[in-house]
């Protein structure tokens, strides 16, 4: 039913710029935006701000902040570090120093909003030190260091080819690797002395490369991989974050383009490449001109055509986090550089899929062992449901809540109390109906305000508005 209305949603929507049905509330964008844009609820303060102001062009405003903030850039380094697979043990083995690096290296190319065409050639010509020449972490990353496995990956990557049957891969038979006296430190270097192939390097779509004695065969590859005459390099970033955006792509799946795996919507595909070539492929651009458009926008189907989706485990439960105000704690089982995280690090922001919990386990925290987007479940299952609505730990992190507490002490009556949890858990003022309806249970179980307290934001947590992002 799902792919059916998302198909639906690409007939109806076709282009970005085509008006689509009633838009959603201001309470609704907010929350939506800042769950997509940077993995985290906005807070009660962020949301009386901007449902109170009356600026027409405030949504703008708002992922202009969002796109500029610390929060964004972690969560983009989120989305980046699943398909590069940056993982401390099995199978990448990258080791912590080199994730803690690999992640530094991600978050520099967002922070300076290095084009994406630019931000691959870094990637794919690095040389160096995993530590110092970080990027080089992704020739590491391969259990089989093979030329045919880094081109089999860098065209599923970056074409959305899951099955290479040209000799491109020989662009790649220069990488070599060799062991230092730095403990874990490891050397990726170019063989440019190695002897150039007799064969031709012809690439699927029939260009023809012609490596040269003494030179890095890399760059020939490169240069026509990231050009802007390649059509397909700019198409499978757009659909990627279209697929970041809505949990569903043009290309559906993100990097599955075989040919009989047509877009949903060719027009809409095309227009947005057009507009992410013409931008010299500018990430935070393409992104926000997603973020604004009408299929953004729009009210949750069946009233509109947004089509809501889980989130994925580490906003679920960071998200629990905010709202209670108790923190989880992460430790790595590989002892360098550092075994504990800092206390009130988000899950999002943890940087290495080896570093895990079970609360993380339980909603389909990736594994980062493929380069799929498919990895990710964001399914909601029987356990997770059990999970929140009898789990005895949750219900102690709400009796325990510093954020409930203050709550109650702050606000004395049942409005008052039911629009602070919903505002926190929620991002919106409870209803009229709501109030009445906590007004009613609390007098039919005389029960105190605190009482009431804690099962508001426990039923809450339960509802299909706190773990969907709708």
């Amino acid at each position: 039913m799902r792919n059916i209305l998302f198909l639906l949603i690409c007939v109806l929507l076709h282009a970005v710029q085509v008006k689509a049905s009633k838009q959603c509330s201001d309470e609704v964008f907010l929350r939506r935006a800042y769950l997509t844009v940077t993995g985290s609820l906005p807070s009660p303060q962020k949301c009386l701000k901007f449902i109170n102001d009356s600026n027409p062009g405030k949504r703008e405003a708002l992922v202009d902040e969002l796109l500029d903030s610390e929060l964004y850039l972690k969560y983009m380094q989120m989305h980046w570090g699943d398909i590069l697979r940056i993982k401390s043990e099995f199978p990448s083995n990258l080791w912590p120093n080199g994730v803690q690096a690999y992640n530094r290296w991600i978050y520099e190319q967002l922070l300076h909003n290095v084009p994406y065409n630019r931000m691959i050639s870094n990637l794919l010509l690095s040389e160096g030190s995993n530590f110092r020449a970080p990027a080089v972490n992704f020739y590491r990353g391969f259990q089989k260091r093979t030329p045919e496995n880094f081109y089999n990956n860098i065209n599923l990557l970056f074409l959305g080819d899951r099955k290479c049957t040209d000799n491109g891969y020989l662009c790649f038979s220069q990488v070599k690797f060799k062991s230092t006296k730095e403990w874990k430190e490891e050397i990726i270097y170019i063989d440019i002395h190695r002897e150039v192939p007799e064969e031709r390097i012809v690439l699927s779509d029939g260009t023809v490369l012609t490596p040269r004695t003494d030179t890095d065969w890399r760059k020939e590859y490169v240069s026509w991989l990231t050009s802007s005459g390649n059509r397909r390099f700019a198409e499978v970033m757009v659909n990627r974050m279209w697929y970041w955006v809505f949990g569903k792509g043009i290309v559906d799946e993100p990097d599955d383009w075989r040919k009989d795996n047509k877009p949903s919507n060719p027009k809409l595909l095309k227009q947005l490449t057009d507009y992410f070539v013409k931008n010299d492929f500018d990430m935070k651009k393409l992104l926000k001109k997603i973020i604004l458009s009408d299929a953004f926008n729009s009210e949750m189907y069946p009233k509109g055509d947004y089509v809501s989706q889980r989130l994925p485990a580490e906003v679920i439960v960071d998200a629990l986090a905010s709202v209670t105000g108790i923190w989880n704690t992460y430790h790595s089982r590989v002892p360098e550089p550092f075994t504990f995280y800092p206390p009130k690090t988000r899950a999002v922001h943890l940087g290495d899929a080896t570093v895990s919990s079970t609360e993380l386990e339980l909603f389909g925290k990736v594994s980062r062992d493929v380069s799929l987007e498919s990895q990710r479940n964001n399914s909601i299952t029987s356990r997770q449901l059990l999970y929140l609505m009898n789990s005895s730990e949750l219900e102690q992190r709400i009796r325990k809540s510093p954020n409930l507490a203050k709550i109650c002490k702050q606000n004395k009556n049942v409005p008052q109390l039911a629009n602070a949890i919903t505002l926190l858990v929620l991002s919106r003022k409870a209803t009229p109906d709501e109030i009445g309806l906590y007004r009613s249970y609390m007098q039919q179980n005389k029960l105190p305000l605190k009482e009431l307290a804690v099962d508001i934001m426990w039923m809450q947590i339960n509802s299909n508005e706190f773990l969907y992002n709708h």
